[in-house]
């Protein structure tokens, strides 16, 4: 460490935080590693309130922690700024509502010097925080439970998707890689981290430390609305160039950092654009459907957060995924790859006046002549065939017509390639 005169430096973008500045810098100077030998830099990205003021007020106390003012210009440039200024061997992230658990950056910093060849990024918890108390463990930690290196083109570590920057990186000098500074562009931490970890194809994690995330500040610097007419492009650009940096098979690590991204857009209904017309949206969807080419249906199958609904839609919309119904005499099944993947032995119909709704994942996969209703009176059958199916729901759906007489009928089934099902109408 003779290079550098601190052993970490902690980079903290600061937009109108003044509610929150005392807290986050307090955690800093109580850390238990010796605080002289860490570099704190406020970047003040033109505040308007008093978070100017707030930290000269620490700035003028400790040598150690300097204040950076400058015209508002967002967050990436920001942490840019930081990263060509920081004189410690190691870099951290701390945004200006947050907070670091005392034991972080010595216990992170130990770490990574006893795997300082094999790695170049180091991460550790992070939590969130509402009103004080934690909120949300990241499915993450079910794989990331020891300190060690995870090796990322091992499957099960694809759903590690280190997407914040509870991390802490070399300081490469001249050569730090730096934060995708593009307008729009909401993913800035993810692709930073992904920028870093395709050299190595390895993570480091610290079990000891927690990056305190408050959850409390709906306004802070990195608080936005990720809408899909303002995000899509962007957002798109950035996983079809993260894909095309491999020219055969996707990492699984970074098959499962898109495919996180698209699952929970689509949850949150922001995946695709709302405007632009009919075209640009099955244009948009053509994209997302190449990107799912080259994501493996295991990824999809066992992300752990995607419920099977989405699962079936997501295998749907994959191109080079065939997914099929087999009908058997006390069972429907859907198999993928030799998988049973959903089955089921009844159905139930949601009815309304004359109208009949089924949902199952089945019509995913089927066209509308592979099924029908069968309405059974003694030996008098009527058949009543779908009038329309809704593939785009979640569930899929199939929609029938009933007769005015369904009432006189004591039985129904939901046939399906000439293999009947018991169908409760409701």
């Amino acid at each position: 460490m003779c290079d550098f005169p601190f052993i970490a430096t902690v980079i903290v973008p600061i937009y109108n935080s003044e509610k929150f500045l005392d807290k986050c810098i307090s955690s800093l100077i109580n850390q238990s590693a010796d605080f002289s030998k860490i570099e704190v830099l406020l970047i003040n990205d033109g505040s308007t309130d008093s978070s100017e003021s707030i930290c000269r007020k620490y700035s003028d106390k400790y040598e150690n922690i300097k204040l950076i003012s400058k015209e508002n210009e967002g967050l990436s440039i920001t942490r840019n700024r930081g990263l060509s200024l920081a004189k410690g061997k190691y870099i951290f992230f701390l945004d200006s509502d947050d907070t670091l658990r005392e034991d972080t950056i010595d216990s992170v910093v130990n770490f990574f010097e006893t795997v300082y060849d094999k790695v170049d990024l180091v991460t550790y918890r992070i939590t969130q925080y509402y009103n004080g108390k934690p909120k949300l463990v990241h499915y993450r930690y079910k794989t990331l439970v020891k300190s060690g290196i995870y090796d990322l083109s091992d499957p099960k570590n694809a759903f590690i998707t280190q997407t914040n920057i509870n991390i802490c990186v070399k300081n490469r000098g001249e050569n730090n890689i730096l934060f995708d500074s593009t307008e729009n562009f909401k993913h800035e931490d993810e692709k930073y981290c992904c920028d870093i970890l395709k050299e190595k194809m390895k993570i480091g994690f610290c079990s000891d430390g927690e990056y305190i995330y408050n959850r409390n500040n709906e306004q802070s610097i990195v608080a936005s609305a990720f809408l899909p007419d303002i995000i899509f492009e962007s957002s798109m650009e950035f996983y079809e160039k993260l894909f095309a940096d491999f020219n055969y098979k996707v990492p699984p690590y970074f098959q499962g950092i898109v495919f996180n991204d698209l699952r929970w857009k689509l949850k949150e209904n922001k995946l695709l654009p709302t405007k632009g017309g009919e075209q640009y949206l099955r244009y948009s969807q053509e994209r997302v459907d190449n990107l799912l080419m080259r994501i493996d249906a295991d990824i999809i199958i066992n992300h752990p957060t995607v419920n099977k609904e989405h699962i079936f839609y997501w295998l749907s919309r994959k191109p080079n995924c065939s997914p099929a119904v087999f009908t058997f005499s006390d069972k429907v099944c859907i198999v993928a790859d030799g998988k049973i993947l959903y089955s089921a032995k009844s159905f139930t119909a949601k009815t309304d006046s004359d109208i009949a709704v089924v949902k199952s994942p089945i019509f995913f996969f089927l066209r509308n002549s592979q099924y029908k209703i069968e309405l059974i009176c003694g030996e008098k059958v009527t058949v009543v065939n779908a009038c329309s199916a809704d593939v785009n729901s979640i569930p899929a759906c199939a929609e029938f017509h009933l007769p005015d007489n369904v009432d006189e009928f004591n039985e129904s089934y939901l046939t399906i390639n000439s293999q009947r099902y018991k169908l409760i109408l409701k």
